[in-house]
C-alpha cells in the first residue's frame, strides 16, 4: 500500500517538511489521490550515513548471499505485480503490452545479475604468484561505496527503482539511496516495499537500500553533495544529467557519476539501400513512434543521399502522417516536444506533422547545407520525431557524420559494397557511439553481456561503461592489488586453493586451477 513517506533503514520517515506533491494520471492529466512527502536535508543525510554505516558489511557478503538477494527481489516483484502494473499504468499512461513488457525485462535484469554472481568471475581476480624477482601481487575487484541512483521518467521500472543501475550497484556490494522520480512516485513506492521485504527476508541489514521521494531539484543535489556518497547513476535528460556531473566534480572528494542522457541516434542510409529496400519507410515510421518516442534509442536523425531521397523522404511523410496523439509520461514532457518542435520549425526545419494535436507524430526535413550553417537543428527532441537531412554529395553526408556529437547509438544502412566504398564514414560514425548497427533500427535495448549502452560525451559522461548488460557492473567497482598478503587474510578469489572455483588470471593464463 503505498504512504508516501521515504522509508530509511527500514523504516518510514515521518517528514517534517511540509512541501509535498502528487503524481498525476498520464491519460487525463489529473492529480491522483495519493500526497508525497518531499525529503529533507535531515532524511537525505540520514539515509547516506546509513548507507555509509552498513557498507563494510555489506560489501564483505558472498557473492553467494547477494544472489540470493537479488532472486529474493524478483520474487517479491512477481508476487506484487498486479498492483505495480496497476500504478505503473495509471503513472506513465503506457499500454498494457509496454506494462508487461518492461515487467518481464526487469525480472530478467534482475536474474542476468544473480546468474553473473553466481558465476563469479566478475571481480576479474588477477594473480602474479611465484615469479622470480616479483612481489607476491593479487588483484581484484571491490564494492566503491555507497551509490545514489535516479529514477528515469520514462521507464519507471526498468531504469527506476528495481532498475539496471539499482540492481548492479546491489550485485555489486555497494548500498543504494533511492531517489524516486516524482512522475511516478507510487510505481517506485511499491517496487521499493518488495525490495526492502526482499532484503528483510534475506536477513540482511535494512540500511542497505533508501528509498527517498522527491520533487524538489534540491533533493538530487544533496544527495550528490553528500560525502558519503562514493557513485551515481543516472539516466535523463542532459540538462540535468550534466549539472549533476557538475556538483560532483566540484565536491572536495570529486565522484563518478554514470549520466546516460540522451542522444538523436542517427540512421544513415546509403544511395543503393535507399533504392532497394522498400521497407524503409514503414519500418522508421513505426520506431520513430514505438513508445510515443519515449525512447533514450528512438531514431531522431535520417541522415540520406544519391537520386531517390526526395521519393523516400515522401513515404516516410506519408507513414508519419498516419499516425496519431498517444499519450506521453507526464504533461511537462509533452508540452517540452511541443516547444522543440516549433523551435526548430522556427530556425528553419520544414515540419510535417498530421494534426495540431499534442504528441502528435512529426517528421522534419531539412537539407545539409542548413545543417550546416546551423548545427542547433541537430539537438534531441524527445517525442515521436525524427528529422531527415538530405545530402547533395558524399562528401556532405560524410561532414554531417563529422560534426555529430557523441551518440548511443548510430546505424548504417548499406549494400555490402558501398559498405565497402564507405569505409572513412563507417570509420567517423565508429568513434562517435557506444553501438554501431548495420541492420534494423535504433529502437530498443537487449539485455544482454555484449550489448553497450553508452557514448561518448553528451549520450553519457564515461562512454567506458554501459548501463545495461551485466558489465554495467564494472561502474560500482573498482580494483585493489594486495601485495603479499597472508593467505587467511585474502578474499576468496584470491586465494591459492581458489575455494570459489571461477576463473582467474593466474601468472597471465586464464584458468580455474589452484597456485
Amino acid at each position: 500500500m503505498i504512504q508516501g513517506k521515504s522509508v530509511i533503514n527500514g523504516k518510514e520517515v515521518q517528514s517534517k517538511n511540509k512541501a509535498s506533491f502528487f503524481t498525476y494520471n498520464a491519460h487525463t492529466s489529473k492529480q491522483l489521490p495519493q500526497q508525497y512527502d518531499n525529503a529533507t536535508l535531515e532524511d537525505i543525510d540520514n539515509s547516506c550515513e546509513v548507507a555509509a554505516q552498513v557498507f563494510s558489511d555489506y560489501a564483505a557478503t558472498s557473492s553467494a548471499t547477494r544472489a540470493a538477494l537479488l532472486i529474493q527481489i524478483k520474487k517479491e516483484l512477481e508476487q506484487n505485480k498486479a498492483a505495480i502494473l496497476e500504478q505503473y499504468r495509471l503513472e506513465s499512461g503506457y499500454p498494457d503490452g509496454r506494462a508487461q513488457g518492461e515487467f518481464t525485462r526487469t525480472l530478467g535484469q534482475i536474474q542476468s545479475f544473480a546468474d553473473l554472481l553466481n558465476e563469479g568471475s566478475y571481480v576479474k581476480a588477477i594473480l602474479d604468484v611465484g615469479i622470480e624477482g616479483v612481489p607476491d601481487l593479487r588483484k581484484m575487484h571491490f564494492p566503491i561505496g555507497p551509490v545514489v541512483v535516479f529514477g528515469a521518467s520514462n521507464f519507471p521500472l526498468a531504469f527506476s527503482t528495481a532498475g539496471g543501475d539499482t540492481i548492479s550497484a546491489l550485485a555489486a556490494g555497494c548500498p543504494v539511496i533511492l531517489k524516486g522520480h516524482p512522475y511516478h512516485a507510487g510505481t517506485s513506492e511499491l517496487v521499493a516495499q518488495a525490495i526492502q521485504s526482499a532484503i528483510q527476508k534475506s536477513g540482511l541489514h535494512a540500511g542497505i537500500f533508501a528509498h527517498l521521494h522527491g520533487e524538489s531539484i534540491g533533493v538530487g543535489q544533496r544527495l550528490v553533495e553528500h560525502s558519503k556518497v562514493k557513485a551515481v547513476g543516472f539516466t535523463g535528460s542532459y540538462k540535468a544529467g550534466k549539472a549533476l556531473y557538475d556538483i560532483a566534480q566540484k565536491r572536495k572528494e570529486p565522484i563518478p557519476v554514470f549520466a546516460e542522457m540522451g542522444s538523436v541516434n542517427p540512421v544513415f542510409i546509403l544511395s543503393n539501400r535507399l533504392v532497394s529496400d522498400e521497407s524503409l519507410p514503414v519500418d522508421l515510421a513505426n520506431s520513430i513512434q514505438m513508445g510515443t518516442g519515449q525512447f533514450c534509442t528512438n531514431p531522431g536523425l535520417i541522415v540520406i543521399g544519391g537520386q531517390a531521397t526526395t521519393s523516400f523522404v515522401d513515404q516516410l511523410v506519408s507513414e508519419i502522417l498516419k499516425g496519431e496523439p498517444a499519450t506521453m509520461v507526464h504533461s511537462n514532457i509533452s508540452r517540452n516536444y511541443e516547444n522543440q518542435l516549433q523551435n526548430i520549425k522556427n530556425q528553419g526545419v520544414t515540419i510535417h506533422k498530421g494534426s495540431l494535436d499534442a504528441n502528435c507524430p512529426a517528421l522534419g526535413v531539412i537539407s545539409a547545407a542548413e545543417v550546416l550553417k546551423n548545427p542547433n537543428v541537430l539537438e534531441e527532441v524527445f517525442g515521436p520525431f525524427s528529422l531527415v537531412i538530405q545530402c547533395a554529395t558524399t562528401e556532405e553526408l560524410n561532414t554531417i557524420a563529422e560534426v555529430l556529437p557523441g551518440q548511443l547509438t548510430a546505424t548504417i544502412l548499406g549494400e555490402a559494397e558501398e559498405l565497402n566504398d564507405n569505409k572513412q564514414l563507417l570509420a567517423t560514425v565508429q568513434q562517435k557511439v557506444g553501438r554501431l548497427l548495420y541492420k534494423g533500427v535504433p529502437t530498443g535495448v537487449a539485455v544482454t553481456p555484449s550489448m553497450n549502452h553508452g557514448g561518448p560525451f553528451p549520450a553519457s559522461t564515461d562512454s567506458r561503461f554501459t548501463s545495461v548488460g551485466t558489465s554495467s557492473i564494472e561502474r560500482w567497482l573498482r580494483p585493489v592489488c594486495l601485495q603479499d598478503c597472508p593467505q587467511d587474510l585474502l578474499p576468496e578469489a584470491l586465494k591459492d586453493e581458489n575455494p570459489l572455483q571461477i576463473f582467474r588470471t593466474l601468472n597471465k593464463q586464464l584458468t580455474k586451477s589452484v597456485v
